[in-house]
């Protein structure tokens, strides 16, 4: 749409300049040059008639061309959104069934390998239960025979220990048989119904005296009891009082083991083992003596007892009869070379 704008301005102009003239003659005739200057104003008004139609029709033309601008992003914003969901929905769909494909696959492995080793375990537990039922069997064996064993030892041990009781206090014992006899010949026999009364008195006046002679030998035995302790006691007595208290100068012996080591740099290390009673000195002492002294291979008259007792010590500390004793003393058996042993 067309319009117009007006302005008014009050323009000022400087002027300024020179002019000769000249003047008739006269008295004083001549020439002469007057110099002028000032500022001149003028009020200037200008009007502005602006045309904005072909404006107007390019901006509606532009407005058209942007509103199909606009259309064509806003279909291309749709397509590409569609496209982007349809691509990712896609995407999402590939990835998840490549995953549970993956998960299946490496579930079927573990089941695969699971399978396997629970066979295999299986195999092995039956194997383990075939072998326990046979030591089973063969441990209840082993116990029965032991028990029966030990039945048999402590069966004898009790024998033995009822015989030897038995003998210890046979009068005892011949005593209740004795008494046991009469009660049941008092109780069991035809009398009872015809003489109970006087079977009865005579059984307890049998039991009366039976007990009577129990405690006399039981009395008499206390008194040879105490007869023979203080016999014992004097003859202590005796002995502690006939005995010399004196100290006496002796020779006291003692083990004493001499032991030479060699490490790996080669040098000797000297060690010796003896009884606590004899002190540091004389183990440097013993050292020296040692040292001196020609060694020389062990000789017959010693093999024999160092042979004997080393074996009895070996017995000693295993006894045992299961497979790591025996290994071990077969070892210390072999191990032991007089060949190779010196002695002083």
């Amino acid at each position: 749409m067309s319009y117009r704008r007006s302005f008014s301005k009050r323009i000022g102009v400087y002027y300024s300049g020179s002019v000769s003239y000249s003047y008739p003659a006269s008295q004083n005739g001549g020439t002469g040059r007057v110099s002028y200057s000032g500022t001149a104003y003028e009020d200037v008004q200008v009007n502005i008639d602006v045309e904005t139609t072909p404006f107007d029709n390019s901006v509606a033309h532009c407005n058209s061309s942007v509103n199909v601008l606009t259309g064509a992003v806003v279909a291309t914003e749709a397509a590409q959104i569609a496209s982007i969901d349809s691509n990712a929905k896609k995407i999402g769909g590939t990835i998840v069934e490549g995953f549970f494909k993956t998960i299946r696959s490496e579930i079927s492995q573990q089941i695969s390998e699971l399978s396997s080793r629970l066979d295999a375990t299986l195999i092995h537990l039956n194997a383990m239960a075939k072998r326990c039922v046979e030591k089973q069997r063969q441990m209840a064996k082993d116990y029965n025979g032991i028990s029966n064993r030990y039945i048999k030892i402590f069966t004898d041990l009790n024998n033995e220990l009822s015989n030897r009781i038995y003998e210890l206090d046979k009068p005892t014992f011949v005593f209740k048989k004795q008494n046991d006899s009469l009660n049941a010949r008092t109780s069991d026999n035809d009398l009872v119904s015809t003489v109970a009364i006087f079977g009865a008195e005579g059984g307890d006046l049998q039991a009366y005296i039976s007990a009577s002679v129990v405690k006399k030998r039981a009395l008499d035995t206390i008194g040879k009891a105490n007869v023979f302790l203080l016999k014992q006691k004097r003859l202590n007595r005796i002995i502690n009082q006939s005995m010399l208290k004196e100290s006496l100068a002796a020779i006291h012996y003692s083990p004493v083991c001499f032991m030479e080591t060699r490490d790996e740099g080669g040098q000797i290390h000297d060690s010796v083992y003896q009884s606590g009673f004899l002190s540091k000195t004389q183990a440097t002492r013993l050292t020296a003596v040692f040292k001196e002294r020609e060694w020389g291979v062990c000789p017959n008259e010693v093999r024999s007892p160092v042979g004997r007792y080393l074996q009895i010590e070996v017995n000693k500390c295993y006894s045992g009869s299961d497979a790591h004793s025996i290994r071990v003393k077969e070892n210390i058996a072999r191990m032991l070379d007089f060949d190779q042993i010196e002695s002083v």
